[in-house]
């Protein structure tokens, strides 16, 4: 039987990439085909630089992708063989956010002419968190792990068949997308001056992230001694 691989055992992680408006973070997981496999995948999570970045939602997207092959001897007959890459993405102590699986059932002709034959699945799967309680998690100055267990399996060489073999990839994305904050960001109304009502909406907000000046996840005192700092025009 041959085995080739590319997904299973260490996770190769490529430095975040910040463009205007975003920050990706992405990389691989690779290995070997077999039992299933423990993975940790340390995100950086997204810096506000003091309140001047707002985290406007944070997109997860997994890609498996799957590659087969046989070659007959043509001594007649048809032929089942299959292989699978699957991986579950969790948070730590957390139940699965993800669940992708590329997969290759297939019948190999095996009545003519000895041939090679090609085969291709991919599978994708996306998770995105856009409300205030679930970008808590995201924001800050530290880390966030995600727990991953990848498998690759590959029936063995099925008899009629010189060579039934699999190779395959992993590979995550996450995309931080964000806006600069505006320049008075205690002026929750917008109506450019910062008063009574910027207090009253901060207060309605407490304990929440609607009126969180500051970018770190809740509105709490330090948003109000922001809003009291910056009361009147902006």
């Amino acid at each position: 039987m041959n085995l080739r691989c590319v997904c299973l055992i260490a996770p190769l992680f490529l430095a975040p990439v910040v463009a205007a408006d975003t920050i990706v973070q992405e990389g691989f997981l690779s290995g070997s085909a077999g039992a299933p496999n423990e993975h940790y995948i340390d995100l950086l999570q997204f810096d506000t630089l003091d309140g001047t970045r707002v985290l406007n939602f944070v997109r997860l997207e997994f890609t498996n992708t799957l590659f087969a092959e046989s070659v007959t001897n043509g001594a007649g007959g048809f032929v089942q063989a299959s292989a699978s890459l699957s991986t579950i993405y969790s948070f730590l102590g957390g139940g699965p956010i993800a669940d992708v699986l590329a997969s290759i059932e297939t019948t190999v002709d095996n009545s003519g002419k000895p041939v090679a034959t090609l085969y291709l699945d991919i599978d994708e799967v996306a998770v995105e968190y856009d409300s205030p309680a679930s970008l808590e998690q995201w924001i800050g100055s530290g880390g966030i792990t995600l727990f991953a267990i990848a498998q690759m399996l590959v029936t063995a060489d099925p008899p009629g068949v010189i060579e039934w073999g699999g190779s395959g990839m992993v590979e995550y994305r996450v995309i931080y997308d964000f806006d600069l904050a505006p320049p008075c960001p205690a002026d929750l109304d917008e109506s450019g001056i910062v008063d009574n009502v910027d207090l009253a909406m901060l207060l309605g907000a407490w304990d929440t992230a609607a009126a969180d000046i500051d970018g770190d996840g809740m509105t709490d005192a330090a948003d109000l001694l922001l809003l009291l700092a910056a009361w009147g025009d902006c």
